[in-house]
C-alpha cells in the first residue's frame, strides 16, 4: 500500500502511478496493485434519488466519445459502477473505491458527493476520452484505489465579469463545465457595471435597449495613451431571461450555484444612461461608459430608485434560486450625494452623520428587501463602511482586513484578496503578456494562498466560508483571452478551496498539472503556457561581489538551456545547473527542454549590470512602490517599461536627492536613469538633473548639470532615458539631485496639479 503523498508525487509520464494525477488533490488516497477494465456495456447501479439520475446523465455525456455504453440498473443489481448512499457522510463528501470487481462511489443523498466522485473517476481515465476528433479506441482502465474525500470550504467560487465586455452564453456554459471538473460549486456572475447591463429585465426594457451596448472601448490602460485611444468597435450583448434560465439549469446539473451580481449604489452608469431619473441629476448627461475608471455616477437614494431596484431584484430572484444575491457595494463615490439636496435632507431626517452612513443605510434597505424574498446579500468589503447590514456576507477584496473585521463581527466571509485571487492580474512578465490589470499573480502564489488569517481565533476562522477567483473583464474581450487568464490558475485555486493544507505541495501539483494540460487542450481551453517557459531573476550577491541570474520553470523534470546575447537556444545550448554570473549588461535567453524537445518558447530577459548594480542608496523622500517593485528596485539590474508601473519608484515632491554608495571606490564618467511619462497618472519626467560625487559621503563636487527637454508628441506612455556624461572622476558616493516635471501643463489631464515623477534603474559607468 502507498500513501496519497507517495502516489501523487510519482505522477510521471508512463509511470505506474500516472493514473493518479487528480486535481484537486484528494485528502486521502490509498492505492494498491491491479485495476478494473470497464466493459463495452457498463452497468451503473443507481439509488432512486433524482440527483443520482442527474449524475448518471452527466457521466453518460462525458463518455460519449468512447466505445463505452452506460446502462442504468436498479440499486442492488450487479454492476460495474455503483452509486451508494451513506447518510453519515457530510454534504459534498464522497468515497471512491475501485478494485478488480468494479467501482463504488458513495455519497449522502444530496448527491454532490456522487458528482465529485465522478469527477475524480474521469480524471483517473485517459485525457484522450475528450478528443472529439476521433473516437477513443483504448481501454478504460480504473486503477485499484480507495479515496476518502471532502472539501475544506463550502464556498468554492469563481467570478466571470461580463459587465465590462460581454461573453457569449456558450463561453459561460463552457466555464461552468470546467469549474465542475475541478469541484468548484459557486459561479459568481457579474452582470452589471458602468460599461454594460447584461441581463434582460422585463419591466425595464431600456436597461438592455440602451445599457447593453456602447459604440467603442478604450485601448489599453486608461493611463497608457494620451489622449485615450478607442477601438471604434461597437460592443454589445446581454442574456435573455430564457438564456439565464438555461445557464442556471446547466450549472445546477453540475451542482454549481449561480450567484448574480447587480451593482449598487455605484458602478451604475449603464443603468443611469437607461433611466437618468434614478440619479441625483446635477445637470449631468449619463452614458454607458467606454473606458474604465471609478465614476461619480451613483444611484440616488430616492423612493423611485428603490422601487426600480426592488423590481429588478424581484425578477433577478425569480431567475436565480441561489440563497445569495450579490449587490456589489464597492467603489461608491459620494461626490453626487454631497451635492444632492435630497440626499442631504435624507441624512438629516434619518440622523446619518455622513455619506458613509448613507451608503450603509442604502445597503440595509436593500438587504431588508432581499431578506423579504428569502435570500441574503453578499457585498464587497466596502459595505462595512458606516456599519454592516445584519445578515450580510462580506467578500473581502481589498486585502484580508475587511474579512477579518467582518468575521470578528460574526458575519460570514468569502476571502478574495486581489493579490491572491484576481486572475485579471498578469501571470508572467507584463511586456510579454496580453493586456491585463497591473498586478502580478503567478501560479505558485495562487497555490500558496491560505484563506484563514492567522490573526483570527479558530472560532472566528469558522466564519470564513470559502474563497473565490475573480476574473474581471476590463481588458478581456474574447473567450480565448478569458480562458488564458483563468487557466491554469483556476486549477491552483481549486486545490486551495478543496484540499487540506497538509496535503498540499506545489511541486506535486506541478507534476499533476503537467499531465492535465493535455486534458485542457482536448477540451479546447486556451490555457496560458508560461508553465513551460523559463523565468529569469537577478540579484547582487554582496558576499561574493557579483551579480547572479537564477533560471527556473514551473515544469517538473525539465532541463533549462540558455545562451547569453544570442536568441538561438537549442537542446545543445549550455545546460543551466547553477546561477549565471554577469559582469556587464546582458540578455539571457532561455528555454525548457524535455527529452531533447522544447516545451515552450525561448524567453529573453535583459539585465543592466554596471557600477551601480546592487548598491545601496538613500533619498530625501520615501517613494511609493510600483507593482513588482521593492525599495531596492533602482539598482536591481532590471529596467522598468513604459507599459506598466512595475519596477518604478514614484516620488511626490518636486525635488528629490538620492545618494548612492558604490561597492568600492572607482572611476566614473556617466550616470543614466529614466523617468516615466504617463499624463493620466500625473507622472511627468524629470526636468532637471545634477550629478555630484564624493569620496567620503560628506563633501560632494558637482560633475554634471542639465536641463532636460522631451518630445511629448507621442500619444502613449513613454520611458524617457537620460544619460549625463562628464570627465572621468574617482568616486565612492554618487548623488543625484532631481527636479520633477512641475505642474501638469495646460491641455493635459490634471491641468495645473503638481505632477509626480517615477524613476527606474540607475546605471553608473
Amino acid at each position: 500500500m502507498a500513501t496519497a503523498s507517495l502516489v501523487l508525487s510519482s505522477c510521471t509520464e508512463g509511470g505506474a502511478d500516472a493514473a493518479f494525477c487528480v486535481i484537486p488533490m484528494p485528502n486521502s488516497l490509498t492505492a494498491a496493485s491491479g485495476s478494473y477494465v470497464l466493459p463495452g456495456e457498463t452497468a451503473v447501479s443507481l439509488p432512486e434519488e433524482e440527483n443520482a439520475q442527474k449524475v448518471f446523465r452527466y457521466l453518460e455525456d462525458a463518455l460519449q466519445n468512447t466505445p463505452i455504453a452506460l446502462k442504468a440498473v436498479p440499486q442492488g443489481t450487479e454492476a460495474d459502477i455503483r452509486l451508494a448512499t451513506d447518510s453519515t457522510l457530510a454534504d459534498e463528501a464522497y468515497r471512491l473505491e475501485a478494485d478488480r470487481e468494479g467501482v463504488c462511489i458513495t455519497s449522502n443523498a444530496s448527491g454532490a458527493g456522487w458528482f465529485y466522485g465522478v469527477q475524480t473517476l474521469l480524471q483517473l481515465l485517459p485525457p484522450d476520452i475528450y478528443d472529439s476528433s476521433q473516437t477513443f479506441a483504448g481501454t478504460l482502465e480504473i486503477p485499484t484505489v480507495r479515496i476518502v474525500d471532502a472539501p475544506r470550504f463550502p464556498h468554492r467560487g469563481a467570478m466571470m465579469d461580463v459587465g465590462r465586455n460581454f461573453l457569449p452564453k456558450e463561453e459561460v456554459l463552457k466555464f461552468i463545465d470546467l469549474m465542475a471538473s475541478y469541484k468548484m460549486n459557486v459561479f459568481h456572475f457579474h452582470l452589471t457595471d458602468d460599461q454594460g447591463w447584461r441581463i434582460e429585465i422585463k419591466k425595464y426594457p431600456r436597461l438592455t435597449e440602451v445599457g447593453s451596448h456602447r459604440p467603442r472601448t478604450q485601448i489599453g490602460h486608461s493611463d497608457y495613451y494620451y489622449p485615450r485611444r478607442y477601438d471604434n468597435k461597437e460592443q454589445r450583448g446581454y442574456y435573455t431571461q430564457d438564456e439565464i434560465r438555461e445557464i442556471v439549469r446547466y450549472a445546477a446539473d453540475r451542482f454549481i450555484t449561480v450567484v448574480p451580481e447587480i451593482e449598487m449604489p455605484g458602478h451604475a452608469s449603464a443603468a443611469l444612461a437607461s433611466y437618468p431619473e434614478l440619479s441625483c441629476g446635477l445637470g449631468k448627461t449619463y452614458v454607458v461608459r467606454d473606458y474604465f475608471d471609478v465614476f461619480d455616477e451613483v444611484y440616488c437614494p430616492k423612493e423611485n430608485t428603490f422601487r426600480f431596484l426592488e423590481d429588478v431584484l424581484t425578477e433577478v430572484t425569480d431567475l436565480f434560486p441561489s440563497h445569495y444575491i450579490h449587490i456589489g457595494g464597492d467603489e461608491c463615490p459620494k461626490k453626487a450625494w454631497k451635492k444632492c439636496a435630497h440626499c442631504q435632507a435624507l441624512m438629516k431626517r434619518e440622523g446619518l452623520p455622513d455619506e458613509e452612513a448613507l451608503q450603509s443605510w442604502f445597503i440595509h434597505r436593500i438587504e431588508q428587501f432581499v431578506n423579504s424574498r428569502g435570500r441574503d446579500i453578499i457585498g464587497w468589503d466596502e459595505i462595512l463602511q458606516g456599519g454592516l447590514a445584519p445578515n450580510a456576507t462580506v467578500m473581502s477584496w481589498r486585502g484580508e482586513e475587511g474579512g477579518i473585521e467582518a468575521a470578528r463581527q460574526k458575519h460570514r466571509v468569502i476571502m478574495t484578496p486581489g493579490v491572491r485571487c484576481y486572475f485579471d492580474f498578469y501571470q508572467s512578465v507584463p511586456e510579454e503578456e496580453p493586456m491585463a490589470m497591473r498586478g502580478f499573480l503567478p501560479l505558485d502564489t495562487v497555490y500558496a494562498y491560505d484563506p484563514l488569517p492567522a490573526a483570527l481565533t479558530p472560532e472566528e476562522q469558522a466564519y470564513i466560508i470559502g474563497t473565490q477567483a475573480n476574473i474581471w473583464g476590463e481588458y478581456i474581450q474574447t473567450p480565448e483571452h478569458f480562458e488564458y487568464m483563468a487557466f491554469p490558475r483556476l486549477l491552483a485555486m481549486a486545490e486551495v478551496q478543496w484540499t487540506q493544507p497538509e496535503q498540499k505541495d506545489f511541486k506535486d501539483f506541478a507534476r499533476r498539472l503537467d499531465k492535465e494540460f493535455r486534458r485542457l487542450d482536448l477540451r479546447g481551453v486556451n490555457a496560458c503556457r508560461n508553465f513551460y517557459e523559463v523565468d529569469a531573476s537577478g540579484a547582487w550577491k554582496e558576499k561574493d561581489g557579483i551579480y547572479e541570474v537564477d533560471l527556473h520553470t514551473f515544469c517538473p523534470d525539465a532541463e533549462i538551456r540558455y545562451a547569453l546575447n544570442d536568441s538561438v537556444v537549442t537542446a545543445t545550448s549550455p545546460l543551466y545547473e547553477s546561477p549565471i554570473a554577469l559582469t556587464e549588461d546582458a540578455v539571457v535567453y532561455a528555454a525548457a527542454y524535455r527529452d531533447g524537445k522544447p516545451l515552450g518558447q525561448v524567453k529573453p530577459t535583459a539585465f543592466a549590470v554596471n557600477a551601480a548594480t546592487g548598491c545601496t542608496y538613500s533619498y530625501s523622500e520615501t517613494p511609493d512602490l510600483g507593482d513588482l517593485c521593492d525599495i531596492h528596485s533602482l539598482t536591481d539590474g532590471r529596467q522598468g517599461q513604459a507599459r506598466d508601473h512595475h519596477r518604478w519608484l514614484t516620488f511626490h515632491r518636486d525635488t528629490m536627492q538620492l545618494v548612492l554608495k558604490l561597492h568600492r571606490p572607482g572611476k566614473v564618467s556617466k550616470v543614466s536613469f529614466a523617468s516615466l511619462w504617463r499624463p493620466w497618472n500625473t507622472l511627468w519626467p524629470v526636468r532637471a538633473a545634477r550629478i555630484s560625487v564624493s569620496m567620503n559621503g560628506e563633501h560632494f563636487v558637482s560633475v554634471a548639470d542639465s536641463l532636460l527637454t522631451y518630445d511629448f508628441t507621442p500619444t502613449e506612455a513613454v520611458r524617457f532615458p537620460v544619460s549625463l556624461c562628464f570627465p572621468e572622476v574617482e568616486a565612492t558616493f554618487v548623488r543625484l539631485e532631481l527636479v520633477g516635471g512641475g505642474p501638469c501643463p495646460k491641455g493635459y489631464y490634471n491641468e495645473g496639479k503638481n505632477s509626480d515623477f517615477a524613476l527606474d534603474e540607475i546605471e553608473i559607468y
